[in-house]
């Protein structure tokens, strides 16, 4: 996988948040191509129900941190069999095609459904690996949910309004100042772990290095840490041909700010701590 359509899939997943900071900036056509998510019995592996709060949060301008939200979430997410290709295809296609114009105010008209389907099918197992870790000296607490909880006291309130703001100050360059004790944890070296096994060739050597002289040598050596467990179900879920299945990693029942909030609040989890990193 290149490093172009890496960041395209990243950009897509970004640009949702930012443009889905309320239902009311989404399309009508979008939001109904979207809304059937919750009730879907095939995309239930995403666990959309669990977003609804996350919501009514952001459009009432609340400044509830979404933590909470997210460990219901993912917690739920683990415990379901995996997504089949075959879901994920269906739910790809059906945001590229009902969502066309809300994508090309992003900058994401050419945008091929094809390609993005191989890109989400690609990156979804190690996504799912890296959301579902676990701390075994924490009571089995979700490795994300500890490193948002952890990163609060230095970035303030993950609320939905806050994660929009703290996106915002690390895109322009400004890196909130986070001890080592929240970035060089054993949950971010087993997430590190994971993505350099799998993306090691979008790593560049000056940042492996810098991570290296960071969290020292062992940080970067690929072994699992012992307190670190998987908590996802193994097994994969069946699709069955329904047509009306939603793009559940970027989407919500009433609109795309909760999960696209979610996906890249967690995301954004392990993200920023690598980045701090360097």
């Amino acid at each position: 996988m290149s490093f172009r359509k890496f960041a395209l899939a990243a950009t897509l997943v970004a640009g949702l948040q930012v443009a889905g900071s309320s239902a009311q900036q989404i399309s009508s056509q979008c939001q109904a191509s979207l809304a059937s998510i919750v009730t879907n019995s095939d995309a239930s592996c995403l666990n959309a129900q669990a977003l609804v709060g996350l919501f009514i949060a952001s459009g009432s301008g609340s400044n509830t941190s979404v933590v909470p939200t997210v460990n219901t979430w993912l917690t739920g997410l683990c415990s379901r069999p995996a997504c089949s290709n075959s879901t994920l295809a269906t739910v790809v296609q059906q945001v590229a095609s009902g969502c066309q114009s809300d994508l090309g105010q992003l900058g994401l008209s050419n945008v091929d459904a094809g390609e993005l389907t191989s890109l989400v099918q690609q990156a979804y197992p190690t996504v799912r690996e890296v959301a579902c870790l676990g701390d075994t000296s924490n009571n089995n607490a979700l490795c994300v949910t500890e490193t948002l909880n952890n990163l609060e006291p230095y970035v303030g309130t993950l609320s939905t309004s806050g994660i929009e703001s703290l996106a915002s100050a690390i895109a322009g360059g400004s890196v909130p100042n986070v001890p080592q004790n929240v970035t060089c944890t054993d949950c971010t070296k087993a997430a590190y772990g994971i993505l350099q096994s799998k993306y090691g060739d979008l790593l560049s050597s000056s940042y492996a290095s810098s991570v290296s002289s960071t969290c020292g040598a062992s940080f970067v050596d690929g072994a699992q840490p012992a307190s670190v467990t998987q908590l996802a179900t193994a097994s994969t879920a069946s699709a069955s041909a329904s047509n009306n299945a939603a793009m559940g990693m970027l989407s919500a029942p009433l609109g795309l700010a909760p999960l696209a909030g979610l996906a890249a609040s967690s995301l954004l989890a392990v993200s920023s701590a690598f980045y701090m990193l360097a």
